[in-house]
């Protein structure tokens, strides 16, 4: 096994209803706004799937309570920050989008940028690079679990990497080797979660 997670889920059972013996498949995966008697208005539940849509009904809800006029929502055609009709999916980078033509370009400022973060991955040293100059990542961790799936992919490879990406982390970050040990020896604590 590379690596294992679990994740959870917020399900919401009916008002007044009992989950006792019952099987969280029977339980709905829809969103439900919860309106406090103060207009707290709280939303729990739902899906990625679902994301625009919960956010639209919240902030529907919202501007009802506000006693705001009621506009029509404009999410639903609203590109998401990436997006380009230009980016083949075959290209290299195409998982970045619109971005794709920008990390290309730093790709290119070192030659050794575009080598494989890790065998068993299939990231290169640039996104890291990437990572801490436009994704605010800070920490190994974010760019390793977050800005990459490397994690998730294969733990262990993730931590061989770690030390690369700390060392190159700390020179865009303007960090010291005692923050590069510390970065790595954080992170391999946490990978080891991540096998079994």
């Amino acid at each position: 096994m590379l690596s294992c997670f679990a994740g959870l889920r917020p399900l919401v059972r009916a008002a007044g209803g009992t989950t006792e013996g019952m099987k969280t498949a029977a339980l709905s995966r829809d969103h439900t706004l919860l309106i406090s008697p103060s207009g707290l208005v709280t939303i729990t539940g739902g899906k990625w799937t679902t994301y625009r849509r919960m956010g639209e009904d919240t902030v529907t809800q919202a501007a009802v309570l506000a006693g705001l006029p009621e506009l029509p929502s404009g999410t639903a055609e609203l590109r998401l920050h990436g997006w380009s009709a230009e980016v083949e999916p075959t290209m290299d980078w195409a998982v970045y989008g619109s971005d794709a033509v920008a990390l290309s370009r730093l790709a290119e400022e070192r030659p050794e940028w575009t080598e494989p973060l890790h065998p068993r991955l299939p990231y290169r040293l640039c996104e890291v690079v990437w990572a801490a100059r436009h994704e605010m990542a800070r920490t190994v961790e974010d760019v390793l679990a977050r800005r990459t799936r490397a994690l998730l992919l294969d733990a262990q490879a993730s931590a061989e990497a770690a030390p690369e990406v700390a060392h190159l982390m700390a020179a865009e970050l303007g960090m010291d080797a005692v923050w590069e040990r510390r970065q790595v020896e954080e992170y391999r604590i946490l990978a080891r979660a991540y096998r079994l």
